[in-house]
Formats: structure tokens, sequence, C-alpha cells
């Protein structure tokens, strides 16, 4: 491979330095030098080269201090590459030479950009083959940036975002590692970037059956993947999702009490992320559905709407006395209506709920004035935190009942 560029430390013997370059040849050169070895470059580096690079010097303050080592090469390489129009792919960096901070803090920096690292070794070395290596035995030993072949920064970052309920940042970062790997990671950061995919989706409300067939096509995969991490009880945790992903697509369109449950579960996570005004409203189309089942259960009617003629007879005196003469007999029933219509229910449970709405009010109006609502007042975190506390014991719920998330490590 033809290198454009190299970031080269310096310090200790030039031979390998030179042999590196000789070999590779690169346009552009980065020498991470200290004050003492800066000499070397123009001594004893330059003249034996078979080529005439364009050069450039990173001088490190202390060689012994890893930070200040680490921060100078980080400075210089960004300056660097855009002075001279590179691009990291077509650098290398070579870590054989200088000391072992400097060497240290090279490497660690150029992690952060480079994929391609050299190692100049010996094949033979004095003091019985632990010294230095014997000068014309050196050879080039060329390697990878581990961060690049084990994908490690993207997984890590696909992780903190599945966590903060990013799910599909979460695919995109394991899509882009998996492009990294080698065939056998590949095909296991491939896997649970389908699996991630199955959450974005129920995260934005599609409880269709294709999220459980993508998952059902990915299962046994998913689950030697996690048998091989010895993580069974996260592989458990996926399991009981996708148990409640086959309830919510037995709902859908009913808004059952699934449905219910992972309304509140997307309101926490949206809390999670300071989203307090679209937490809060999806707290008050949790109530909104609540109630609108309590109204299938007492009149049959479905999300909230009641046609006159289907309820009792004896009963449409009250009802048009409560809420008027509508045209065509047809109700729509709102969150307020829906609880003074629950006291007209023959269940004493559903007339029990009837004057609970009162113990509501204050969030539900929260949420009217709210910007995503009718008003122009941010929702706040006690906002959310208030809504939460009163509403679960209305819906007979613990925290416990909410479905949460896998801990995922990817």
């Amino acid at each position: 491979m033809k290198f454009e560029g190299a970031v080269i430390s310096v310090g200790g013997t030039a031979d390998p330095i030179v042999v590196s370059l000789n070999q590779a040849r690169p346009d552009f050169v980065l020498f991470m030098v200290s004050i003492r070895s800066k000499a070397e470059v123009k001594e004893k580096i330059l003249p034996r080269l078979h080529f005439i690079p364009q050069y450039s010097f990173a001088e490190v303050p202390d060689e012994t201090d890893l930070v200040m080592c680490y921060e100078a090469a980080r400075e210089a390489i960004a300056r660097w590459l855009k002075e001279r129009n590179l691009q990291p792919q077509h650098v290398y960096v070579d870590i054989t030479g200088a000391t072992k901070p400097m060497s240290a803090g090279l490497a660690m920096a150029g992690a952060e950009r480079f994929s391609h690292f050299t190692y100049v070794r010996g094949k033979e070395r004095d003091k019985d083959g632990l010294g230095v290596v014997t000068s014309g035995t050196e050879e080039v030993f060329r390697t990878v940036n581990p961060w690049d072949k084990l994908a490690a920064r993207e997984r890590e970052r696909a992780t903190w975002l599945f966590r903060s309920y990013y799910a599909e940042a979460a695919a995109e970062q394991l899509r882009q590692a998996a492009e990294k790997c080698g065939p056998e990671l590949q095909q296991e950061l491939q896997t649970l970037g389908q699996l991630t995919q199955c959450f974005v989706k129920v995260d934005k409300f599609d409880f269709s059956k294709e999220v459980l067939q993508d998952y059902r096509k990915h299962h046994d995969k998913l689950n030697l993947i996690f048998s091989h991490r010895q993580r069974p009880e996260v592989w458990g945790e996926i399991e009981r999702a996708a148990q409640h992903w086959e309830k919510l697509k037995e709902e859908k369109g009913d808004g059952g009490s699934s449905t219910l449950l992972e309304l509140l579960a997307n309101a926490e996570r949206r809390a999670a992320q300071g989203r307090y005004d679209d937490a809060v409203a999806r707290l008050y189309r949790a109530v909104e559905l609540f109630v609108q089942g309590k109204l299938h259960e007492a009149f049959g009617a479905r999300l909230g709407k009641i046609d006159l003629p289907s309820l009792p007879e004896e009963l449409r005196p009250q009802w048009v006395e409560m809420f008027g003469d509508r045209d065509g007999g047809v109700y729509k029933l709102g969150v307020q209506d829906g609880f003074r219509a629950l006291g007209l229910s023959p269940k004493p449970e559903h007339r029990a709920l009837a004057g609970r709405c009162a113990d509501l009010n204050p969030y539900l109006q929260r949420r009217n004035d709210s910007i995503l609502a009718h008003g122009l007042r941010p929702c706040s975190k006690a906002d959310f935190d208030q809504f939460w506390s009163a509403l679960l014991p209305l819906l007979g719920l613990c925290e416990e009942a909410i479905p949460r998330w896998p801990e995922i490590d990817f």
C-alpha cells in the first residue's frame, strides 16, 4: 500500500526509522521529537533516505511526561493533516523510536485517527536477544489499529447510545463498526444491529408483525451471541422484550394493556433524555388511552367514540343531559368527559373511577400549558415526576410492571 504520509517518533538509534521510511516512501513526514532528538532528523535520518519527503516537526516539551507527549502529538497531528490536506487512511504511524512515554503518547493520539501502524523489529538483538536490534537485521512489522479491528470505539458509543435510548444512532454505530471488522465479529455486529432496529421501530410506536419477524429471523444467532458472552440475564431481558412486542402486535388497533404499558415506558425513556414535554405528552395520552379502555368495557366504545343509539335506552336521557345533543348522536369524548361518562356505567368499579380525574387535573393542565400542546410553558422534570407518581396508582400499576430495555453491552 502506498502511503502519502507518515508520523514517526524519533529518539535512540536512527536505523529503524530509516528502514521504515525507505520502505514506505511517504510524500510527507511528521517527526515527533524531543528537544534533544530533533537534531537526529537532519543529521542521521534525512541524509540516509532514498527519497526526499516534505517534513515537519512535533516537538514534545518533556519526553518523559506521558500527558505532554499525548497532547503534543494530538495537536500536531490535527494541524499537520490540515496543512498537508491528508486523509487519515493514507497515513501510517511508526512507534519504534523515542522514549517509552513518547511512543505511548503517539500511539494513543494516533489511535484516534489512523488505522495503520508499524513497528520496526529485529531478527537479531545484542545482550542475548534482550537488547538493541543489530543494525542490518531490521524488518518492518505492520499492524492495524486495534480500536479499528475490534471496532471498540463504535461499539462503546453504540452501548452508550442504546442505554440512553437513542436506538437509531446506536444502530448506525453498529453498522459502521461492522464495516471495519473481520468476518466473525462483523456477522455478530450485523446481528446486534438488526436487534437494535427492532427497538428503533417499537420506540417509534411501530407494533407491526415485521418487528417480530425480524427478531425471529435472528433469534438463534442472538442466542449464541449472548450464550457465548455468558450473559444469560441479558438474554432473558431481550426475550421478555420480544414477548412484550408480541402482545403489542396482538393489540394493534385496540389499545390494550400492553399498549398502555409501552406508552408509559416510552414516556420514561423520553424523560431520561430530558425531553420532558414529549414525556408529559405521552403520560397524557396514557391517561386518555386508559379512559378509552374503560369506556370500551362500559359501553363498547372504540377510542372514546360512542353512538347514542348503541347505549341502553334507559341511559340515553342522562347521557344527553350530561353531554347535550350532538349531530348524528355521535360522541367523541376526551379525557375529562370520558371520566364523567364512567359515572353512568352499570359497573361500580367504573363509577368509582369517575371522580378520579380531579386527582390528575393539575398534571393534565400542565400538559395543556406545554408548548407542544396549547401553551408556551416548557415542561420540567418535576412536572413529569409528579404526573408519573400520581398516574401509576390510578392505573393500578407499580414501577416493576413497566417494560424496560435490556442493558446490552455491545
